[in-house]
């Protein structure tokens, strides 16, 4: 009896400290990716920073060059019948492997 509502509690607390651990790991990727925006002339960089496939791809050498991010991420997706591209500078990893995020 005793062995069984120690593992309840042992359980119970586990499962506490996981549902609290839940919003700072949502928290992190909106603090880490930063959206590259524009550039001097007032036009989206997404597809040009992004659609040459070569690596590191230009977001990621020009996140770090202009915005003093660690490296940078594509993100693609698809709006209607149109594509939408994004460069993200991530500020909290400079990790170039995986470039290209897929939202399909």
């Amino acid at each position: 009896m005793a062995t069984e509502s120690v593992s309840t509690f042992a359980i119970f607390i586990i499962l506490v400290l996981v549902i609290f651990e839940i919003p700072e790991i949502e928290a992190q990727d909106s603090e880490c990716l930063k959206e590259y925006g524009v550039d001097d002339d007032g036009e989206d960089v997404g597809f040009r920073f992004c659609a040459p496939r070569i690596f590191p791809t230009l977001c990621y050498r020009r996140c770090q060059k202009d915005k003093g991010a660690k490296g940078g991420k594509c993100r693609w997706e698809e709006v209607g019948s149109r594509r939408n591209v994004k460069c993200l500078c991530d500020f909290c990893s400079e990790d170039p492997s995986n470039q290209f995020i897929s939202l399909t």
